[in-house]
């Protein structure tokens, strides 16, 4: 990925329609991007096929940009998630 597609230092909302865009160009699927009620948002994406090793790493340093990434399985499906947290003032309390 080059430094035009480097993720946004802006605020939650930014941060998420970013990885959201590139999960999108990356996997060909359109993922989840909802808010969680907080100001912070939660971006899922289903897995369909594995890909190959340089798609695998593009995806996992774009799901890097959130503040927790992570993969999940059930019998029926595949997916893998990113969260952004609300931005706090400086030094406020979490």
């Amino acid at each position: 990925m080059s430094a035009q597609t480097d993720p946004p230092a802006g605020d939650a909302g930014e941060r998420a329609r970013w990885i959201g865009g590139a999960l999108h160009r990356l996997t060909g699927r359109q993922p989840l991007v909802e808010g969680t009620g907080d100001g912070g948002f939660r971006i899922t994406a289903r897995v369909v096929e594995h890909p190959d090793s340089a798609v695998a790493a593009a995806v996992l340093r774009v799901l890097g940009a959130g503040d927790r990434f992570g993969h999940g399985r059930n019998e029926r499906r595949e997916h893998l998630w990113a969260e952004i947290d609300p931005r706090r003032p400086e030094g406020g309390a979490r």
